[in-house]
């Protein structure tokens, strides 16, 4: 049976607080991509944001080591945080090597998938707020799951038609190099969103 106890609720409560991040990062990034003049000024932003996922990450954690009866698979709860917080620590990345390449205003086909990931992470904050009732949702979870997929689908084919006008319109070199790192690493962000996907539906697949 698959049944929570008032204990459990920690868990639950400490990964909404880790998807909220991630979503406020995820707008973080899109806030950079149209107002790419104050970029500097975001790397303090993203600095508190990572420390408060780190916190969520280790809390959770903490929590899953002194609990002797945990709401579902402990190597389950434990992915689960960890896969939080690799899609931080990814979007985090792809702001700091913005910063650090000085890769300068980014083209259309970044901002489509910027917008892609914001989307994704919403998903990713629904379906996470849908664990505490599982047995009671079970098709909204599965159909959030789809979406997220979706969402890394259409995020690979933007990266692909970004990557090969970077080739065709830019004449540098070294600014090729720059942005196709930039754009490898979110799409990352967005293979992680969906092994979140992938890793919810697994849970829901036992226990429901």
């Amino acid at each position: 049976m698959f049944r929570f106890k008032s204990s459990d609720e920690k868990f639950f409560a400490l990964y909404e607080a880790a998807a909220e991040v991630i979503c406020q990062s995820a707008l973080l990034l899109k806030d950079m991509t149209t107002n790419y003049e104050d970029a500097d000024k975001r790397l303090g932003d993203i600095v508190i944001l990572d420390q408060k996922e780190e916190k969520i990450t280790d809390a959770i954690i903490d929590k899953l080591n002194g609990t002797f009866i945990t709401p579902f698979d402990r190597e389950d709860i434990y992915s689960l945080a960890r896969e939080l917080n690799e899609i931080q620590d990814s979007i985090s990345s792809t702001i700091e090597k913005m910063l650090i390449y000085e890769t300068g205003k980014p083209q259309k086909r970044f901002n489509e998938m910027v917008l892609v990931l914001v989307d994704a992470t919403g998903k990713i904050k629904e379906l996470i707020n849908y664990l505490r009732q599982v047995k009671k949702n079970p098709v909204q979870i599965m159909e959030l799951c789809y979406e997220i997929k979706k969402c890394e689908s259409e995020g690979d084919k933007i990266y692909r038609y970004g990557i090969s006008e970077l080739f065709k319109k830019s004449g540098d070199v070294i600014t090729i190099i720059k942005w196709k790192e930039v754009f490898e690493q979110l799409e990352t962000t967005l293979d992680r969103c969906e092994k979140i996907a992938k890793l919810i539906r697994g849970v829901v697949v036992k226990y429901v």
